[in-house]
């Protein structure tokens, strides 16, 4: 089971075991790792201009890492190569969202140059085995229409369409097996 922690700035939070791939690990963001996190947001022009008709204002690793502080159910992460370098991804992740035992990725994001080279794949599957090890039933993500792309990733890694939001958003989900 997952160990919690507290800090003075509010209640325990649930911390996962290591989200940590064959080629990338996850590194929890906090304020010092706003200028990477903005540049894979930058990285990733045709998923902004796609889903929000712009670029990301310059502040958005900043709001980000504020909401997820404002959040005990939200962690966002830098995804970071093994072999050192800049950070190729963001992960925004939601803890026991919906509902306890369910965690859901609200962003899960490379830079374009990082895409196609199963990074994805990879960052998926290391995150269902540390939610597995927490104690996890499932693990979902919502997916506007206008990202076909990105539908067609979570379908390729074994999510199904559970339901759909209102403002054309497919909502994906895939049960987690209990890990021994």
């Amino acid at each position: 089971m997952a160990t919690t922690r507290t800090s003075s700035a509010g209640p325990a939070r649930q911390l996962l075991p290591p989200i940590d791939g064959p080629r990338l690990r996850a590194v929890l963001v906090d304020r010092s790792h706003l200028a990477e996190v903005q540049a894979c947001l930058e990285g990733a022009p045709d998923y902004w201009q796609r889903t929000e008709g712009r670029q990301p204002e310059r502040d958005a690793a900043l709001r980000l890492v504020e909401e997820a502080e404002a959040d005990d159910t939200r962690r966002v992460y830098s995804l970071v190569p093994h072999s050192g370098g800049a950070a190729v991804g963001v992960l925004d992740l939601y803890l026991h969202h919906p509902e306890p035992g369910v965690a859901h990725v609200g962003l899960l994001l490379f830079r374009e140059s990082c895409q196609g080279i199963g990074y994805g794949k990879e960052t998926v599957a290391a995150l269902e085995h540390a939610l597995q090890r927490a104690g996890f039933a499932a693990l979902r993500c919502s997916v506007g229409d206008e990202n076909p792309g990105a539908q067609a990733f979570w379908e390729r890694v074994g999510f199904g369409e559970i339901g759909r939001l209102d403002g054309g958003v497919a909502v994906y989900e895939r049960p987690l097996v209990e890990v021994r």
